[in-house]
């Protein structure tokens, strides 16, 4: 049996602190599973793993698009089989860490609605979804068919994207084109979550590291990358917490002030929303925040790999 070992928790809570504990110990290569890190560049803002633990340990899919390139689920989902084919064949056991629960939640499960798209229909939803904003997709998907956008967050764009899918392509859907890590006989999924149990101190340490991130050089990160690639908010990469309020401030359109209380404000935010994902995954072992004693994930592991 492939065991595939799952670190998710809310920002900031010590997962890449965790993950390295975990790697001394066991047979473990990780496994980013945090959406933004997959860009190349993005490092202050991501929280990114520095070049030391990089060249300690060995990581996969981060530092894979440029940061004027385009990412899915779908995949994401495909890129993490041909990982985890690559560390079972050397012998390693796999350990995917992130927050970005929808693609962990999706990598788990399968994905339903895959369509046949031509190379032309995907270059265009890229170029539709660069240009336009979520609210401006779905205000003219309303103007074509008032029924088909009404369940659909502004914020969720990977729905988006699959709408738009459906409505540019011409061939038929797929079902089931990948059937999830938990529909594969092979694998053996075993999920550590890191529960908050004092959110007061959750929110402090936030506060402390959007601090550090413009400390470090955010603001020079980002005047960078938008300078070397064209970038605004209408790009992926641009739409993570730090970097899209960091091009409000370079436009001067918010203060420094404003910049990191919109930071810690959206970042508080996304943990909230993290944390709620817990109920949709089952979860093996917990570590408790702030104290993250690893006693019980050590008993888990060994168990389990012995």
């Amino acid at each position: 049996m492939n065991n595939i070992f799952i670190l998710l928790g809310p920002t900031a809570s010590g997962k890449s602190k965790i993950s390295y504990h975990l790697a001394n110990n066991f047979n473990f290569e990780i496994i980013n599973a945090d959406l933004f890190s997959i860009f190349k560049f993005l490092n202050i803002g991501t929280a990114k793993p520095s070049k030391e633990k990089f060249n300690t340990y060995n990581h996969f899919l981060f530092d894979k698009l440029e940061p004027n390139e385009a990412y899915n689920v779908s995949t994401y989902c495909f890129d993490v089989t041909k990982v985890l084919n690559n560390i079972f064949k050397r012998g390693k056991t796999p350990l995917i860490v992130g927050g970005s629960m929808m693609y962990v939640y999706q990598l788990l499960n399968g994905l339903n609605h895959e369509y046949n798209l031509l190379d032309g229909d995907s270059n265009l939803i890229k170029f539709i979804q660069n240009k336009y904003s979520n609210e401006q997709i779905l205000h003219s998907i309303y103007n074509y068919d008032n029924k088909l956008n009404k369940k659909i967050d502004v914020n969720d764009s990977y729905r988006i994207e699959k709408l738009l899918e459906r409505l540019i392509s011409k061939e038929k859907l797929v079902q089931d084109k990948f059937i999830g890590l938990y529909n594969e006989e092979k694998y053996n999924v075993h999920i550590i979550f890191i529960d908050i149990h004092d959110r007061k101190h959750l929110k402090v340490n936030i506060k402390k590291r959007t601090q550090e991130m413009l400390n470090n050089g955010l603001i020079n990160e980002v005047k960078l990358l938008k300078e070397k690639y064209n970038l605004s908010e209408q790009n992926q990469s641009m739409k993570a917490i730090g970097y899209k309020e960091t091009l409000q401030y370079i436009d001067n359109k918010i203060s420094i002030d404003q910049l990191h209380a919109l930071i810690t404000v959206s970042t508080q935010q996304l943990a909230k929303r993290q944390m709620t994902w817990k109920n949709k995954f089952i979860v093996d072992c917990s570590v408790i925040y702030p104290e993250l004693d690893l006693t019980n994930v050590f008993k888990y592991i060994s168990q389990i790999l012995k």
